[in-house]
């Protein structure tokens, strides 16, 4: 399944990145509901720019796999 240094790489980052997105890395954008006015990032709500950034890691990942992994190599078409 992981037979080069990269696809190990990239699994930790994929996995990561699905833990950090809608897990427990929302609480560190958003730590209370308290506030009256949310957190922004480039005029977008703090959450939603944490979200949008792990799935852009995520995407990265796969797009990296593609283009490096997942190769026809050994595949003879007919």
């Amino acid at each position: 399944m992981f037979k080069t240094q990269l696809s190990k790489i990239l699994a930790v980052i994929f996995v990561f990145a699905t833990i950090m997105g809608p897990g427990p890395g929302l609480y560190l954008v958003n730590p209370s509901q308290e506030e009256a006015v949310p957190t922004t990032i480039l005029g977008m709500p703090a959450l939603f720019a944490w979200a949008v950034f792990w799935f852009i890691v995520q995407g990265g990942v796969v797009i990296v796999a593609y283009k490096e992994l997942w190769t026809n190599e050994g595949v003879t078409e007919e």
